[in-house]
């Protein structure tokens, strides 16, 4: 081969190739990508849950950094297929987010779980004014804590979503919609408003993991 084709084809090689395996979509057998996760949240989360996936209290955003990684996935196949409607105000936005061509697939949505479920989580969260939190504890311990774990890390076995740490006026919206929200696996349990407030207040003082307040 002539020296100088010779040499061309040792630079348009690797490029061509390079190119190939950026355009490959991920493997639906394989590994779940964080890193394609990360493209994906970019793409389509970031806007309303923030750079670093640590959501927005005032606006009942919930914070997704550290979430159990089988919880996430079954919550956002819930929410493409429209099992999962989601409040008024943002569950028309996650539907049509996650109908998107490129992450209404398993393995992409494989993908954005296991990044979010590795990222860290916020050091903070938005909280109530901690005026009734012996009140907060004992109710978390009577109806939360048998699922979610006293430090409200959450569980696999019973999947159950990490909620320590999490915000407080989505936690509260949550409780306000129990039914639809523990998708009717979970009796409700009667609480007042102040009991409510009270804690969602504490739960989202535990730290989902070490010691609780």
């Amino acid at each position: 081969m002539d020296p100088r084709t010779l040499a061309l084809a040792s630079i348009v090689l690797p490029v061509a190739l390079a190119g190939m395996a950026a355009a490959a979509p991920p493997s639906a057998s394989g590994a779940p990508d964080p890193q394609h996760g990360e493209v994906l949240y970019l793409r389509h989360c970031v806007a309303c849950h923030g750079a670093r996936a640590w959501g927005d209290g005032p606006r009942e955003i919930p914070a997704l950094a550290g979430q159990r990684e089988a919880y996430l996935i079954e919550q956002l196949r819930g929410f493409a297929s429209g099992e999962r409607p989601g409040s008024a105000m943002h569950g028309p936005a996650m539907r049509d987010t996650l109908r998107a061509t490129d992450i209404n697939r398993p393995p992409a949505i494989r993908d954005l779980a296991a990044y979010l479920a590795r990222a860290p989580v916020a050091p903070h969260a938005e909280q109530g004014q901690g005026r009734s939190l012996a009140a907060g504890k004992s109710a978390y311990l009577r109806a939360c804590a048998g699922c979610h774990g006293e430090d409200g890390a959450g569980s696999d076995v019973a999947s159950a979503p990490r909620i320590g740490g999490q915000h407080y006026r989505y936690v509260l919206s949550r409780l306000r919609d129990f039914g639809p929200a523990h998708g009717g696996r979970v009796e409700a349990v009667a609480l007042s408003a102040e009991e409510q407030q009270a804690l969602a207040d504490y739960i989202s003082r535990l730290p989902g993991g070490g010691s609780t307040p």
